[in-house]
């Protein structure tokens, strides 16, 4: 992993984000320019991502031995993660229900929304499409485990679950594979409109995370919950250095390690203002931590890039 491009590529985003900022206070950004910005990133842009990394990749038994790989490490990392924060919440003793918010922010990461237009950038396409398969690990335990505990003492809606496990990213990713696997080649047109659209994921999400962080300052002029140190210290600093070292105990090849220490990396989900709002009717303490995330992991993803850098040669 070549540290220069990783360092350009977070500063080229902090830019986008500073933008984001300027647009909003020029601007009233309601909250359907807000819903609109999101399902153009995770309906048209992230899936595009994912399937220009199939139509530019060539798909051999090494890289569906990549995905499977990368799957089950997300689905395990995933787990330990909230497993650590869970820990860590009932050693400094918070609260039933608070404690699983702070499990949640601190544990998962923005694969997604970040994760994949970053690697993308930073490692090509076959970067862009195994982070996508990483953070279908991560839709898994969300909409299972994470939504259990926040629906805990409310009764499970299987179905419902179900129903927001199915989601255009995660089908881009199926079907992007199986037609890969069975040997199909999309016609011209569609691989330079997938090409195209894959090029709005990064400007568009950090536009979007920018308009967050300014619609945060406006409406609480940054006064911040006493326990922020929680998420944004285990999910910016201690994760990120744990998976460093037990990954760097395995044998895997490099480009697998690097991609999954970057995405361990990741603000807090994005998602995580709307599981809130829906199942806690707290958005306030989710958007808070998303935003403040994502200004530090400006420094905090070059700092573990270097470590790592470092630390595996």
């Amino acid at each position: 992993m070549d540290i220069t491009v990783v360092i350009t590529s977070i500063a080229v985003m902090g830019i986008m984000i500073a933008l984001g900022v300027f647009f909003a206070f020029k601007v009233v950004v309601t909250a359907e320019i807000k819903q609109t910005l999101i399902l153009i990133v995770l309906n048209i842009a992230v899936p595009s991502v994912i399937l220009n990394g199939v139509f530019n990749t060539e798909v051999s038994d090494k890289l569906l031995n990549q995905a499977i790989i990368i799957f089950g490490i997300s689905i395990i990392f995933h787990l330990g993660a909230l497993l650590l924060a869970w820990v860590f919440t009932k050693i400094f003793r918070f609260e039933s229900v608070f404690a699983k918010k702070m499990t949640i922010l601190a544990a998962l990461g923005n694969t997604g929304f970040i994760g994949i237009p970053l690697c993308a950038t930073i490692f090509g396409p076959v970067g862009g499409l195994l982070a996508a398969i990483f953070d279908a690990g991560l839709d898994i335990i969300l909409f299972s485990v994470v939504i259990y505990m926040l629906q805990s003492g409310r009764g499970l809606n299987i179905r419902q679950q179900l129903k927001s496990l199915v989601n255009i990213p995660l089908l881009a990713v199926i079907i992007g594979l199986t037609s890969a696997f069975i040997g199909f080649q999309p016609p011209e047109i569609i691989k330079q409109l997938t090409a195209l659209l894959s090029g709005l994921a990064a400007p568009l999400a950090m536009l979007y995370l920018g308009i967050l962080v300014q619609g945060l300052f406006a409406k609480t002029r940054f006064t911040i919950y006493p326990q922020i140190w929680f998420p944004l210290g285990i999910r910016l600093i201690i994760i990120p250095i744990l998976a460093l070292l037990l990954i760097s105990l395995t044998n895997l090849e490099d480009l697998i390690i690097h991609i999954v220490i970057i995405l361990s990396a990741m603000p807090t989900f994005t998602l995580a203002a709307i599981l809130f709002s829906r199942y806690t009717g707290d958005e306030e303490t989710a958007v808070m931590t998303i935003a403040f995330s994502t200004i530090f992991s400006l420094l905090t993803i070059p700092l573990i890039s270097y470590l790592s850098v470092h630390w595996l040669s």
